[in-house]
């Protein structure tokens, strides 16, 4: 039931009506009995926007593209790891003093380490744009060797001596040979251009040894991924970084351990 007493939590984006945080947190709000309600937004002006939520009381919100850089200079504070990636995608008011976090790399790191540790291990992290600068960052927190690519290869140079990286040109990688992880940071695949690979290297390079992640969640299976797969590779899909992202900031959000099997059913049932 909704009253004078509910809490409000939002994303602010542009274009947003394909998300499915809402469905997500709503999902995890409803399990826990919480008088609370996330709602979507597309805002012309995002600094009047956050001056809008701010003035509601709004208790929090997320940001997602274009706005994850962006909204830095509209919040009070700033959590340090989300201040050295330069982004932030989720933010929580208290008592008026508005701190902005970066979820993204947590949920990545977490995906991961469901599956492997991460301490020395070899990772090939392919783009270096907002999500691939969070989880680079976060990689390096566990110890990980990072080699950043991109298609813009002064953008990975830059993300790799910012995080303590190596990096490459893309057109330079002819052989995953010594990589244990190969991850997807880039829109490449997503649709509808489900065609594409972010890599231009021959799929047979891709050995069963490697675990190969692709952060792009719509489709859930990937064109990256299905060649993995027929090669043996253990695969990580982009449905594990959208859910373990969301349930830290819906921590953030509530304090409260997130209702995972209540918001990943949610989520499975909207992709459906």
């Amino acid at each position: 039931m909704r009253d004078a007493e509910t809490k409000l939590f939002c994303l602010l984006g542009k274009p947003v009506s394909h998300s499915l945080s809402p469905a997500m947190h709503n999902a995890g709000f409803n399990a826990l009995g919480l008088n609370a309600v996330y709602l979507a937004f597309e805002p012309e002006n995002l600094g009047n926007a956050v001056k809008g939520l701010k003035e509601l009381g709004i208790k929090g919100f997320n940001a997602t593209m274009p706005f994850k850089v962006d909204i830095l200079k509209h919040l009070d504070l700033v959590d340090p790891i989300a201040k050295k990636i330069g982004a932030v995608n989720t933010v929580v008011n208290t008592n008026g003093v508005l701190k902005g976090y970066n979820t993204d790399g947590i949920g990545a790191v977490q995906s991961l380490k469901a599956v492997t540790q991460l301490h020395e291990k070899k990772v090939l992290l392919l783009g270096a744009g907002g999500a691939g600068k969070a989880i680079a960052f976060y990689l390096r927190e566990e110890n990980a060797k990072v080699t950043v690519a991109d298609r813009d290869s002064a953008k990975a140079s830059k993300l790799a001596l910012l995080a303590g990286a190596k990096s490459v040109a893309l057109n330079g990688i002819k052989t995953l040979e010594g990589f244990d992880i190969v991850i997807n940071a880039s829109p490449s695949g997503m649709k509808p251009n489900t065609h594409e690979m972010p890599i231009i290297v021959p799929a047979s390079l891709l050995r069963k040894e490697i675990i190969v992640f692709d952060i792009v969640y719509d489709p859930i299976k990937t064109r990256f991924l299905r060649e993995a797969e027929l090669r043996g590779c253990r695969t990580i899909n982009g449905v594990e970084m959208l859910l373990n992202q969301g349930y830290a900031a819906f921590k953030l959000f509530t304090g409260k351990e997130a209702p995972k099997r209540e918001m990943r059913k949610a989520v499975m049932e909207n992709l459906k």
